[in-house]
Parts: structure tokens; C-alpha cells; sequence
């Protein structure tokens, strides 16, 4: 049943494409004839104005473009001929004539027939174009300018044959060796077509005797109709082999499918029992179980798969685990940060309001007071900035400035507070100054915030050098200092955001315990996450080195300006921005 019902499926298919193959033949056809009509119309047209009349010239030149025209004549509605060309044409048999006045009347619009008078074999195409005051033009041509249709359409293997209004034979692509009265040999096309626009029938020809499937289908308007046909053994043969040759395979197929599944059934079932209990626990929530893996096969892959699966279920709860861990210290953090200083803003102000102190009192109060307030500003500034970093709404303007007084400008700003905590700050810089594209405003906030985490990391007394160096196309701006330095375990971090590293090794040393436990330092874990954020809006990149006890180097890597380069560099970086939103 299943072999009968895909074998009707292939057999309409292969029936409609010769249906698509015929309707092809046909819209060639048509055309052909519309592009023979197109002289006519025009003469038709002419010919109906009462002061106009078409030349003999005007024919002579239609018929010297037209191959396979044999005549051209302008009649009258009495069938007198008016105007014909070439001169010496004979001209069409008045039976014709008449036929094509009566039909010209009778459909009201123009008429396409065969005249067979002349010579049965050769039959020839008359075209009659109605003149809109009575009468026609007709057109007499060649019954072989179908041959040069035709040629050009390639369908191997396949027979056309073209029949007029009557059922007889106007072309037929390959020779007829017998000859067969035509309307006999059309009979069973027609009667297969009927009605219908477009049929498909098989049957065996009166030509060859080949038994072929034919599409049939009228060309436009006119009663001709075109067919073309397939040899039956040669639509239908190769794909009934497929289907036997498919039905086959899969027979052997299900047999040997039958026969694995009996083989393997118990070295399957098992693996997936313990597979389905492995997952019913992980969904329960036990992300340790692992079930054992017994095979290399499929389901040894499969195992290992879950077993992959779970392992890495395991790690992203870990990790949020920590992210949901990060993100109470950060908030613990940030109300700490907001907390004190807000404390003693509020306490030195109460102080203020409530006693006089003297004036050097109420100076170092207000100190205090703007001191705190900087230290708040500054965390928001960073939140802020972080969150328009990460949006890509963070834009800096690039110029070609000169490190060393970024440098010489920080190094002053920091130069209090290393005092206070009794370190020195050293500037080392290039005798010839150096140029590098950046913007001076951002490159100070990074060099700042670079000096402020060496003061605060860094024992007294400590040392902490800023310098220039030349490598290359790039120009490297150093903070190093003597401090605490940074584990190892904690040096892939450090540019993380709200990362805060443990303290520092016993191997360091006193001087280590100077500056105690880096992760109870204030800060939010912001500072280095941000710097590296900037320094990549510049276009470059930041290193790090460090040991324990011995001090921490930061290392910012920009490119050198050079006019010729990094004007384009800059444009560049513009269209990035724009493009990318920041």
C-alpha cells in the first residue's frame, strides 16, 4: 500500500512537469504568433483611416523583413483584393479568403488557420488582422518558420508537435516515416484535452508506435494546441527502479534494524536506566551525581556528556554562587564607603553648629568635611562611569598630548597624601618628550588612580616611581612602587570589577603587616576594573607585574602620534565609536 500510494505521488510529479514542459512549448508559440500579428496591427490600423491607405512600399518592406512570409494582402469585406505583395505573389485561394472574412466577423477580433491547398505535406499558417471599416489583412507564411521556433528549445528525449483549430497536424519536431491522415492522429489528444486549458494523457503513437506521456496545452487565445511527449519508458522506468530499488533497501534496512535492536537491547536499556536516574537526581538537586561510564559506544558518549553537563551545572552555581557573594560585598561595600564618610560629615557639622571652636579647629573641619565630600564625589564619579562604559555611552576626544607633564601633574596632586602616609613620589622622564595619542583629562585620572592604590598598598617608607619609555611604536607610562604587591593567584584578576584581593603572604614580612590585609583597605574593587576601561577607550592597553613584599608595576601602553599615522588612528576610532555607539 505504502509502495502503491509513494509510486502515484513520484507518477503526478513526473505527469506534472510534462504538463510544465508543455505549457513552455506553448508560451513559445504564442508569442511567435503575436510577433507575426504585430506588422498586421499596424497595417489593419492604417488601413482603417478613410483618407489612408497602406502603400504597396510599406508591404514590400514588411515582407523583405519576414523570412518565411509568402504573401501579404489588404481585401475588402467582398473579398476583393485591395493591396498585395510581392507583386507576383499568387495570391490566397478566395476559399480562404472567405473562410477567414466569416471567422473575422464571427469572433469579432482576428483569425490564425492552416491552409493545406497548396501542398498537404507543407501546410501553411494564415494570419487575417480585422480592418476596422471591413475587411482584413492577411499574412500567408511558411509553415517551416515553426522548425526555427522550436530549435531553440532544448527538451531531450522529448517530441512537439503543434495541431490547429481542426485537430490537424501543423508540425511535428521529428519526421514522420508513414504517413497518417491527421485528423485521425489528434483525435485521442483532443478528446484527452476536452475543455481544458492544459491535460496530460498516455497512449501510443500512430507516428512510431512508441508509447509516450503527452502534455497538451492551448496556445493563448487561439485554438492551436501544443504537445509534448515523453517516452513512457523513459518518464516512468527509472523512477519505478528507484522505488523498487528503495523499497528494497529498506526492507533490509528494518531487518537489520530489527536485528540490532535485538542484539544491543540489554547493553542499551541499562545505560539509560542509570542515565534517567542521574538526571531525575541532578533535577532534584544533587550536582555531584555522576553516573559511571561503562563503553566507548554512543551511550559511553552520552554519559560522558551528562557527566560534562553536570560539571559545568556545578561550576555556573558555584559561580553565581560567588557573583550573588561578590555582589553583597559590594553592596556591604559601597553602604560601608557611604556610611562613614557620611558619619563624620555629619558629626563635624553637628560639632560646628553646636560649639565655637577656634578657627584653626574649624579650618581642619572643613578639611575634613571637603575631604569626605571629594571621597563620595569620587565614588559616584566611578559608579557613573562605569555604568556609561559598559553601555558604550563612555566618549573621550583624542589629541596628541605629552606624557610627562600628565605625569609631572599627578605626581603633584598625589604628593600630600604621600607625605601623610611618609613616601615619596619620583618622576623619571625622557630627556626628548614624547607624544602619544590620548586625552589628557583621562590619562591623568588613570595615572592618579594608579599613584593612589600604590600610597595606599605601600609601607613606610615606601617609594613610588612614575616614568617614560619608548618601545617601538608605543610609548609605556610606569607606576611602580615598593609595597605589598599582589598574590599570584590574584594577579589574572586584579582588573576585574569589584575584585579585591586576600592579604598579602607571611613571606613578605613586617613589612607586609604595615599595610595589613589589602581586602580590608577601603575601596570598592572599582579602581583598576575602570582604569583598564579608560585605557582601552584610548586605544591602548595596561600590564601588570608583581611579587609579594617586593611591589607592584603597572604599565599603560599607548601609541606614539606621529602626523602621517595617527590622524588616520584617530578617524578610525571615531567611526569605531560611532558605529559601536562609544
Amino acid at each position: 500500500l505504502t509502495q502503491n500510494r509513494m509510486w502515484n505521488i513520484a507518477r503526478a510529479q513526473l505527469d506534472d512537469s510534462v504538463k510544465q514542459q508543455a505549457e513552455l512549448a506553448a508560451l513559445a508559440f504564442d508569442r511567435w504568433v503575436d510577433s507575426q500579428r504585430q506588422p498586421l496591427i499596424t497595417i489593419a490600423a492604417v488601413a482603417a483611416q478613410q483618407e489612408v491607405d497602406p502603400s504597396t512600399a510599406n508591404l514590400r518592406y514588411v515582407m523583405r523583413t519576414r523570412r518565411y512570409w509568402l504573401g501579404l494582402d489588404v481585401v475588402d469585406a467582398s473579398s476583393r483584393t485591395l493591396m498585395s505583395a510581392p507583386p507576383k505573389n499568387e495570391p490566397p485561394p478566395p476559399a480562404l479568403v472567405e473562410y477567414l472574412l466569416r471567422e473575422v466577423i464571427r469572433r469579432n477580433s482576428w483569425v490564425l488557420v492552416t491552409d493545406r491547398t497548396r501542398d498537404e505535406s507543407r501546410p501553411i499558417v494564415a494570419i487575417a488582422e480585422p480592418v476596422a471599416r471591413g475587411g482584413a489583412v492577411i499574412a500567408r507564411i511558411d509553415g517551416a518558420a515553426i522548425n526555427d521556433l522550436f530549435r531553440d528549445i532544448e527538451l531531450p528525449g522529448r517530441t512537439i508537435a503543434v495541431f490547429d483549430g481542426r485537430g490537424e497536424l501543423l508540425y511535428r519536431e521529428q519526421a514522420v516515416t508513414t504517413p497518417v491522415a491527421p485528423e485521425v492522429t489528434s483525435s485521442p489528444l483532443f478528446n484527452a484535452l476536452g475543455n481544458q486549458r492544459v491535460a496530460v494523457v498516455e497512449l501510443q503513437s500512430p507516428y512510431d508506435e512508441i508509447r509516450r506521456v503527452y502534455g497538451l496545452c492551448r496556445a493563448g487565445t487561439t485554438d492551436f494546441v501544443i504537445s509534448v511527449g515523453v517516452p513512457s519508458a523513459t518518464l516512468y522506468e527509472p523512477m519505478s527502479r528507484q522505488l523498487n530499488r528503495y523499497v528494497f533497501f529498506s526492507l533490509l534496512a528494518l531487518a537489520v534494524a530489527v536485528l540490532a535492536a535485538i542484539i544491543l537491547q540489554r547493553s542499551i536499556v541499562s545505560p539509560i536506566h542509570r542515565l534517567r536516574h542521574a538526571a531525575i537526581s541532578l533535577g532534584r538537586g544533587n550536582l555531584g551525581v555522576r553516573p559511571p561510564i561503562d563503553s566507548a559506544s554512543e551511550i559511553g558518549e552520552l554519559g560522558a556528556a551528562f557527566n560534562l553537563m553536570a560539571s559545568q551545572i556545578k561550576e555556573r552555581e558555584e559561580r553565581l554562587t560567588e557573583l550573588d557573594r561578590l555582589k553583597s560585598d559590594f553592596v556591604s561595600s559601597v553602604s560601608h564607603e557611604l556610611r562613614t564618610p557620611l558619619t563624620t560629615i555629619k558629626t563635624l557639622t553637628h560639632v560646628l553648629q553646636r560649639t565655637n571652636p577656634s578657627a584653626a579647629d574649624q579650618r581642619e573641619y572643613l578639611d575634613t568635611i571637603a575631604a569626605e565630600c571629594d571621597r563620595q564625589i569620587d565614588l559616584v564619579t566611578n559608579l557613573l562611569d562605569l555604568s556609561r562604559i559598559e553601555s558604550g555611552a563612555y566618549e573621550v576626544e583624542l589629541e596628541p598630548i605629552e606624557p610627562g607633564e600628565v605625569m609631572l601633574s599627578c605626581a603633584k596632586l598625589q604628593e600630600l597624601s604621600a607625605k601623610a602616609r611618609g613616601q615619596t613620589i619620583v618622576t623619571k622622564l625622557p630627556k626628548d618628550p614624547l607624544v602619544v595619542l590620548a586625552n589628557k583629562t583621562v590619562l591623568r585620572r588613570i595615572l592618579c588612580t594608579l599613584v593612589e592604590n600604590s600610597i595606599k598598598y605601600t609601607p613606610h617608607p615606601g617609594e613610588i616611581i612614575l616614568g617614560v619609555t619608548s618601545t617601538g611604536g608605543e610609548v609605556g607610562l610606569c607606576v611602580k612602587d615598593n609595597g605589598s604587591g599582589i598574590r599570584e593567584e590574584d594577579l589574572p584578576h586584579v582588573f576585574e570589577r569589584f575584585y579585591r584581593g586576600g592579604g598579602a603572604s607571611t613571606a613578605a614580612g613586617q613589612q607586609n603587616s604595615e599595610v595589613g590585609n589589602p581586602a580590608d583597605q577601603p575601596g570598592v574593587g572599582l579602581g583598576l576594573y575602570l582604569a583598564q576601561g579608560l585605557v582601552s577607550q584610548l586605544g591602548g592597553r595596561m600590564t601588570v607585574e608583581s611579587e609579594v613584599g617586593r611591589g607592584s608595576t603597572f604599565t599603560i601602553y599607548l601609541p606614539v602620534w606621529s602626523d602621517d599615522g595617527n590622524e588616520k588612528r584617530v578617524e578610525e576610532l571615531r567611526h569605531v565609536e560611532t558605529v559601536t555607539g562609544g
